[in-house]
């Protein structure tokens, strides 16, 4: 039985064989079928998120709601 064993004669450091490859060095990637085609839906831009509404503007649309909504007065 022979064994060999290869090592690099430049001793690289811990922290460049731990840290994540450089951001230019990885390709982009496209979300694709099994086909290689371009997957449709869920992938567009997402909708700007909505700024919760104060206890007034609450308030001033339930009084136009009931405003317009109100029943006839029985006479």
């Amino acid at each position: 039985m022979k064994i060999e064993i290869v090592v690099d004669p430049r001793p690289a450091s811990l922290v460049s064989r731990v840290a994540p490859a450089p951001a230019a060095a990885q390709p982009a990637r496209t979300a694709t079928t099994a086909r290689g085609r371009p997957r449709r839906g869920r992938g567009g831009a997402r909708k700007a998120e909505r700024t919760p509404k104060t206890a007034a503007d609450l308030d001033a649309e339930m009084e136009d709601y009931t405003a317009t909504n109100a029943p006839a007065a029985a006479t």
